[in-house]
């Protein structure tokens, strides 16, 4: 059984967020439990 623990989502996410970095000004990280 292949258990993944991070979603794909969260991934597609976060490597778009890598690629338009440099569009921003300021970055809010929010995290939940």
């Amino acid at each position: 059984m292949n258990i993944q623990w991070y979603p794909g989502h969260m991934t597609k996410t976060k490597r778009m967020m890598e690629e338009n970095i440099s569009l921003v000004d300021i970055v809010i990280e929010l995290l939940d439990a």
